[in-house]
């Protein structure tokens, strides 16, 4: 019965400051809206796609060695992101260096695929584009020294693929909204919990476990 009259209370006292749940969201969402357009920096991805192929002589041993560059795609994805290949890559982008354009890049693989997608994400459109067309390009220049591999085609280059992955107004906004609904009812529950004035009856029987035998109306 105490908790259902404590639930009850709790429930009264969100009606009573329903404007708290009203301001704090808005001023939240306030808040990550400035954010995300003026303290957030902008970042960009591109794609660009690698097919790993050996040229093949006989035609029957075709489908052996497709299976054979199937296995091998995650060792590729790897060397796309070794030494060797960002080393150069930097060489041509004096701007950054191979252990930040490791941090920029990011390698992808299809399941049964010889394809593998390079994805490189900076904060400017430009820079994005560039340092993924150069690893499409220092790699299909380095793999055949590296591994007996002689066929490595570009599929489609990064230009014009540069599109914004954060930040996101959306998300921030949402999140601004739950934050200030989490802290409202924080304050909430918090005042209903330290707040031990007495109010009705219910109160002065919980408080101070006496019965109450009688009340004086308010008068108008």
């Amino acid at each position: 019965m105490e908790n259902s009259l404590d639930l009850s209370k709790f429930m009264k006292s969100i009606k009573k400051k329903w404007k708290l749940l009203l301001i704090l969201p808005i001023i939240f969402m306030l808040i990550a809206l400035l954010m995300t357009m003026f303290l957030m920096k902008p970042k960009y991805e591109s794609n660009t796609q690698v097919l790993v192929n050996q040229k093949e002589k006989k035609s029957e041993l075709m489908a052996q060695e497709v299976q054979s560059n199937i296995q091998l795609v995650n060792t590729y994805s790897e060397i796309v992101k070794s030494p060797r290949i960002l080393d150069e890559v930097a060489k041509k982008n004096k701007k950054y260096s191979a252990s930040e354009i490791k941090s920029m890049l990011t390698v992808t693989t299809q399941a049964e695929s010889q394809i593998l997608n390079v994805n490189v994400e900076s904060g400017s459109k430009k820079d994005a584009e560039k340092v993924a067309n150069d690893i499409a390009k220092v790699f299909s220049d380095e793999m055949p020294d590296i591994m007996n591999v002689d066929n490595v085609t570009i599929l489609s280059k990064a230009n014009g693929t540069a599109s914004k992955v954060s930040p996101s107004l959306i998300i921030n906004l949402t999140i601004g909204l739950i934050l200030g609904l989490i802290l409202a009812l924080i304050i909430i529950i918090l005042k209903e919990i330290f707040d031990k004035r007495i109010r009705t009856e219910e109160d002065i029987e919980r408080e101070l476990n006496i019965p109450v035998l009688g009340s004086i109306q308010k008068l108008k």
